[in-house]
């Protein structure tokens, strides 16, 4: 391609965050997914972005796309441009009512459903011209969305055993720990906490091994000296409850995600190893500085208590 650089092309932003969100994902199909688009979309901006420049950014290789030498460059400059963006869309956010604008909250659906729907209540309440939208999804989705700029916040999980990679650009901060426990039919388990070697010859429902939750707890049980038996296997919480509460087996899951349906199911203490998530906010480093990140973090950190 003939480089237009000494043309005076105006570069889009949309079209940069898209190149920041295929470097970061490192294909077409997951920065799609990131940006909530088709991989066709994201072809085409890509696409549209190398005639804006007049050469070539990125290349296709067989573990991936990789940038160009100028896709690097370009890369480097888009994120100090769309930090520019994020500080001063931070000077402007602030109202005489308190914070103002739009933020968009990506969490994993536990939390969604419990202290995140709590702090957005409040935030209705303390801030009437701020405007907050959640959505829920996996963490390597919710971290690829805040990093590609489509969502301003970000709470995921951590297990045990599955430590998450973070982007450089992002800043993460504690905001509870959840305990795994033991899921059975109700009245299997007592009041007495189990052990998980003594759960080795049960039936198991579990979440994919693709999932965190069903990664983690399959590394706790082998380290415990058994392969768990599993029956059933669902990235949905709530049918896997259903499942245990319908007698196809027991589960270990994280005690926010345990809704006990309608009394049917009930839940012991893990023990030896006890094990457990930790729930983190995750937001661009330069976007904190936001008062309207600001005041979702500090709701966020108030109800997770």
């Amino acid at each position: 391609m003939t480089k237009n650089w000494e043309r005076g092309v105006a570069l889009d932003v949309t079209r940069l965050r898209v190149l920041g969100a295929v470097l970061d994902c490192g294909s077409l199909t997951a920065a799609a997914r990131a940006l909530g688009v088709t991989p066709s979309a994201v072809s085409q901006q890509l696409a549209a972005l190398e005639r804006e420049v007049g050469t070539d950014v990125v290349e296709r290789t067989s573990t991936g796309i990789v940038p160009t030498a100028a896709g690097e460059t370009l890369a480097g400059r888009a994120r100090q441009i769309l930090d520019l963006l994020e500080e001063t869309r931070a000077e402007l956010s602030t109202a005489p009512g308190g914070a103002s604008g739009r933020v968009a909250v990506s969490a994993v659906a536990s939390a969604a459903a419990t202290f995140v729907s709590a702090a957005v209540r409040r935030l209705a309440d303390d801030h009437p011209h701020l405007r907050v939208s959640v959505q829920t999804g996996e963490p390597v989705d919710s971290l690829a969305a805040v990093a590609a700029g489509r969502v301003e916040v970000a709470v995921v999980d951590e297990y045990d055993h599955v430590p998450l990679a973070l982007p450089e650009d992002l800043q993460a901060t504690e905001l509870c720990a959840d305990r795994l426990v033991a899921v059975g039919a109700a009245g299997r388990f007592g009041d007495r906490p189990v052990r998980l070697a003594a759960l080795r010859e049960e039936r198991w429902v579990m979440p994919p091994v693709t999932a965190a939750c069903g990664q983690a707890v399959r590394t706790a049980c082998r380290s415990a000296g058994f392969e768990p038996d599993v029956r059933w296997e669902s990235d949905d919480m709530l049918a896997l409850e259903l499942a245990v509460a319908d007698g196809h087996g027991i589960a270990v899951l994280p005690r926010l995600a345990v809704r006990e349906v309608s009394g049917r199911i009930g839940t012991a203490a893990l023990q030896r190893p006890a094990l457990r998530r930790r729930l983190l906010v995750v937001v661009r480093r330069s976007a904190a500085a936001r008062p309207s990140v600001r005041a979702v973090l500090g709701s966020l950190a108030a109800h997770a208590r």
